[in-house]
């Protein structure tokens, strides 16, 4: 009677487990081969804005910061971003880093950095635009290898903060700081 359960069970659940496996891969991987295809020299990659409630900001906070998760949240969705996970480390400190997809409102962008510099102290690497969706913007996250990221400089921080940038203008000079303007990032040869 066991074995009879215990082999219906994986009849049933293996068929299961690769079709819920392979259909995110398979969404992940074609999204991945679009934003890896680098433009020629003078083109932009920027899309076209995505509204700020196809936003979608994923931030990892110290513990410290529970109680004002609330907070938060209105202050972005004060701006229309409705689509927001906080996630808390139950020890120490997030890394500080930010993660902007190419398609994110410079506006909407600049928020998340102030965010993550009053939340997380200060933004000290950056991650490529490639590397994420187009909607997405990841403050602290852990999910990524140290070579990935890349070092920013406080100037080059003000700079991106600067309220006078366009949109075009923003992403044009992240893309500056992480070298995907001129073609893939070295730590991916």
């Amino acid at each position: 009677m066991k074995i009879k359960l215990i082999f219906f069970r994986f009849m049933i659940g293996m068929p299961l487990f690769f079709l819920l496996v392979s259909l995110p891969q398979q969404s992940f991987a074609a999204d991945q081969e679009r934003s890896t295809l680098q433009p020629k020299e003078g083109t932009e990659t920027l899309l076209t804005p995505v509204p700020p409630e196809k936003v979608k900001v994923e931030m990892f906070l110290a513990k410290k910061w529970k109680k004002e998760g609330k907070a938060i949240k209105q202050k972005l969705r004060d701006a229309s971003v409705k689509r927001v996970k906080i996630q808390y480390f139950r020890f120490g400190d997030p890394p500080s880093n930010i993660a902007i997809g190419k398609n994110i409102p410079a506006d909407i962008a600049r928020l998340a950095i102030e965010i993550a510099l009053t939340y997380n102290k200060e933004i000290a690497t950056i991650l490529p635009e490639f590397r994420f969706f187009s909607h997405y913007i990841a403050i602290g996250s852990s999910a990524f290898d140290e070579q990935a990221e890349i070092p920013i400089l406080p100037e080059d921080l003000e700079k991106l903060r600067d309220p006078s940038l366009s949109t075009e203008e923003f992403h044009a000079f992240y893309r500056s700081l992480t070298g995907e303007d001129k073609g893939l990032p070295t730590y991916v040869d």
